[in-house]
Order: structure tokens, then C-alpha cells, then sequence
């Protein structure tokens, strides 16, 4: 286990708002900044697991599936597969997911102990960064991922249904953390906006904004929707590299 591990979350109830992206190429950033990263598919859209698994064979991808680990007891360690996508990706692997974890929900409503076990087995991974992406709606697995995290990270965007969607994580990181003793950073990221945007969202006294913002770009999604990495260089991986830094540390 390492002791420098920070366990970063991206979570929203809204769908649209760039939440995947920002957990793809943060990751991304981190590891080519020379972090060990490991990112896990906690959203059974399993949109991260197509980025950075396009090529691999389902039958792998469900053998090591996060499903395997919380249903049938697989460690999460022997759930990882190498990571492959672009810049960094030497130093990463992925804990996948398909939509057949979208049944966990089910299968483990008697089972309250998982909620104590997943941050443990988070922790036992040895990485310097874990990144988990979560999907847009009120499941077992969001508030798995919410149990283990250091930093909860929401994107928002200038629409006031995804500033509204804000409230609802915040009230489900305050159970987490009434759960577990342990209160993880909630910030509030700027996302799919502009300056004027940014700058207005920035001012909602409600909430820590990043200091890191993401604009509007076609670059990103085309990169994310071809399950290849940002140009080296570019703006754009100039703007996750630094919200990278900033959610590492």
C-alpha cells in the first residue's frame, strides 16, 4: 500500500458534462507527469473502459471487470489490465467495467460490508493516483467510489441543471463521510465553458471551484470518441496536465 496514495473520484448526476473526459485525461496527465495510476470503471456505460480498451476482447474485459471483484471476491489487483491510449499509459493500468455492472446494486443489498471493503482494497493497490469514474445517477457504486475518495471532483458547467446536480453529491460525500470519519475535498470543476462562464460559476459562493478550468473544445471529444490521447502540447493537454497537478499534489 502507499502511503502517498490519493484516490481522486469524478462524480455528477448530470449526464453531458464532461466527467469521463476529465477522468480519461486527468489519469492521463498524471501518468505522464511519471505517477503509477490506475483508473477504475465504476459506471456500467463503461465509456472509460471503451478509451482505454477499444482494441481488447469483451471476454477479457468481463474476466477482469470490477463486477468480478464486488460480486465474486476477486481482488481488485487481479481485476487490472494494462491501460492503452496514448502518453503515459506505461505507467498505467484499468480495473474495467461492462454493463453488467449495473446489477451490483441488486446483488449486494444485503451485503453493507462492501461499502467498508472497497476503500481497503483501493488502498491495497499500491498506485500513486486512483482514478474512478462513476456513472451520472445515485447507485451502490458511486457511493463505493465516494467511501474510498481524497478528492471528489464535480464538473459544472454554465446549464443550471448541472449547477444543481452540485448539491447532490455534496450531500451524499457528507454521509460518506459521517460513515467513515474521513471528509474528502469537494471541488466544483468548470467544464465544457467558457471564460465568461468560468468566471461567473467561480463566484457561486456555495462551493470550491478548481483552479483549473476545461472549455469547450471539439478537440477533446473527438480524442475521447477515437479512444486516442491529447496532441502533446496541445491547450487541451496543457489544461488537464495542470488539473492533474493540482488534484495530485
Amino acid at each position: 500500500m502507499s502511503e502517498a496514495m490519493k484516490i481522486i473520484v469524478f462524480a455528477s448526476v448530470k449526464g453531458g458534462v464532461g466527467k469521463t473526459a476529465a477522468a480519461v485525461f486527468a489519469a492521463q496527465a498524471a501518468a505522464a507527469q511519471g505517477k503509477r495510476v490506475v483508473v477504475i470503471d465504476a459506471d456500467p456505460n463503461n465509456c472509460l473502459t471503451d478509451f482505454f480498451l477499444r482494441d481488447a476482447p469483451v471476454a477479457a474485459i468481463a474476466e477482469h471487470s470490477l463486477y468480478r471483484a464486488l460480486v465474486e471476491g476477486r481482488s481488485l489487483a487481479d481485476c487490472e489490465m494494462e491501460a492503452h491510449g496514448g502518453s503515459g499509459v506505461d505507467r498505467m493500468t484499468i480495473i474495467p467495467a461492462t454493463p453488467q455492472l449495473a446489477r451490483v446494486g441488486v446483488e449486494l443489498t444485503h451485503d453493507p460490508g462492501v461499502a467498508l471493503r472497497f476503500p481497503k482494497a483501493v488502498r491495497a493497490l499500491g498506485a500513486e493516483v486512483v482514478v474512478i469514474d462513476t456513472p451520472p445517477a445515485l447507485t451502490l457504486e458511486l457511493n463505493l467510489a465516494l467511501y474510498a475518495a481524497d478528492v471528489v471532483v464535480v464538473p459544472v458547467g454554465a446549464n443550471r441543471w448541472t449547477v444543481g446536480a452540485f448539491p447532490v453529491i455534496a450531500e451524499m460525500v457528507a454521509q460518506a463521510a459521517e460513515a467513515t470519519g474521513r471528509r474528502p475535498t469537494l471541488l466544483a470543476l468548470p467544464a465544457i465553458v467558457t471564460v465568461r462562464e468560468t468566471e461567473r460559476l467561480r463566484k457561486i459562493a456555495t462551493w470550491m471551484t478548481t483552479r483549473s478550468s476545461i472549455p469547450k473544445s471539439a478537440a477533446v471529444r473527438s480524442a475521447l470518441n477515437a479512444g486516442r490521447s491529447l496532441k502533446s502540447g496541445s491547450l487541451a493537454w496543457e489544461l488537464y496536465g495542470a488539473l492533474a497537478e493540482e488534484l495530485v499534489g
